[in-house]
């Protein structure tokens, strides 16, 4: 007579279990502190982005500036060659004279970035320049250390 392991009718008595399939089976979303985890990393690295937003804006704004002020530097001495070396009297003469396009809604010279206009005089200034032309900057404010002269931009800020 032949023994048996009890162990073995026990174990084909029961149904075998994939244990992969079961595992999967019972684990079909993600457990309340995934998900958590996930939206506190999505959250920190939106306000990492935030923080550096305004720095972002506030450089473009200054190289839109400095750009529409080379385009009015242009127009200027386009005009000046054709006018005896003098320089228009206000940038609305640039308009005018047809060498600048007006600002569409109001039909006055363009402004820069922060929607103010620019201090523009025509004559000769402490640095020898013909004209001066001037952006408020940031603070809208004149006078400041802030503002954006023509003839010392800095082409690289930014």
């Amino acid at each position: 007579m032949m023994l048996q392991n009890p162990d073995s009718q026990t174990q084909s008595a029961r149904p075998r279990v994939d244990s992969k399939a079961h595992t999967v089976a019972s684990r079909r979303g993600f457990s309340l502190l995934e998900l958590t985890l996930v939206l506190v990393i999505i959250g920190l690295l939106m306000g990492v982005a935030a923080l550096g937003i305004p720095g972002w804006v506030k450089r473009a704004s200054i190289q839109a500036t400095i750009q529409t002020m080379d385009v009015y530097k242009t127009s200027i001495n386009s005009f000046m060659a054709g006018n005896a070396q003098t320089p228009p009297e206000s940038l609305s003469e640039l308009i005018t004279a047809g060498y600048v396009e007006p600002d569409a809604s109001t039909g006055a010279p363009p402004k820069d970035a922060w929607d103010e206009p620019f201090y523009y005089k025509a004559g000769q200034t402490p640095e020898g320049q013909p004209y001066r032309l001037v952006s408020s900057g940031p603070d809208k404010e004149f006078g400041t250390e802030d503002d954006i002269d023509l003839w010392s931009a800095d082409y690289n800020a930014g």
